[in-house]
């Protein structure tokens, strides 16, 4: 195992991918179609999920896409979600990227602004820690339950992984950002002629990364008077569209009641 590796927990630096080219399950569709700028590969020998890869390749669990709708290059938000956090997207538990979806869907239904602001206001952060060593982060709510765990269709997911890379130009730049460069002291590095020096960066770690827990977890929430008045009254919006829901029953093509598994 890689001594670089030696903070995360025994699952996943333990679990190798179950995924073959040959599996007649393999899920594969990483970007829209007619696009060719990602290749999917299965993980080497000794390769995990919390390993590095090169050429701009990072894991991903083949559920995000298959069951999440997850696309590449990541939008916007999700980028600045993973950066804020520090984290590789697959460091995030499933039901962390499930909530990040469902977040992103239920805005764009609401026509409420899906602000990163927002969501670390709604959702706080789970670690899974092992002894002195780190597992998956999770999400859970802060305090009013807008949605539900994605609990049913998690299960399984820790063996099915794969390695996603950038073939072209655009889904390499995807990963990357101009970061502002900034002084020892916080303020802005500037040149010569008084302009902001920036810096060519990655938005967000490919993999497994340590620095996310540099932080404690509450500093990396939003304080509702950080809130913007756009930002609370879309919160609000949210809890009355979620409150409004009424319980119903389910009923299967032959008008039969469906029952869950109890």
């Amino acid at each position: 195992t890689d001594p670089e590796l030696a903070w995360v927990a025994p699952e996943p630096r333990g679990i190798a991918s179950t995924i073959t080219a040959q599996d007649p399950r393999l899920f594969t569709i990483v970007e829209e179609a007619g696009a060719v700028n990602w290749e999917v590969h299965a993980p080497a020998e000794g390769e995990r999920i919390c390993s590095s890869y090169t050429e701009g390749g990072f894991t991903m669990y083949e559920m995000a896409f298959k069951e999440m709708g997850y696309r590449l290059p990541f939008n916007d938000f999700e980028a600045e979600v993973f950066g804020r956090l520090k984290v590789a997207p697959s460091q995030l538990h499933p039901n962390a990227l499930a909530f990040i979806r469902a977040y992103q869907i239920l805005c764009r239904y609401l026509e409420v602004e899906a602000t990163v602001s927002l969501f670390f206001y709604i959702f706080k952060i789970q670690r899974q820690k092992v002894g002195d060593q780190q597992g998956w982060v999770s999400l859970k709510h802060q305090s009013s339950k807008i949605f539900k765990m994605f609990v049913e269709s998690a299960r399984g997911f820790k063996e099915r992984y794969y390695v996603v890379k950038p073939v072209t130009e655009f889904a390499l730049n995807s990963l990357y950002m101009d970061r502002p460069v900034l002084l020892e002291d916080g303020s802005p590095q500037l040149d010569e002629e008084g302009e902001q020096v920036t810096e060519w960066s990655l938005r967000f770690p490919l993999s497994w990364s340590s620095q996310h827990f540099l932080l404690r977890t509450d500093e990396y929430l939003t304080a509702g008077e950080d809130l913007s008045p756009a930002e609370m009254a879309g919160f609000e919006k949210m809890k009355v569209y979620v409150d409004g829901f009424k319980p119903c029953k389910v009923i299967t093509s032959l008008g039969d009641v469906a029952l869950d598994k109890h």
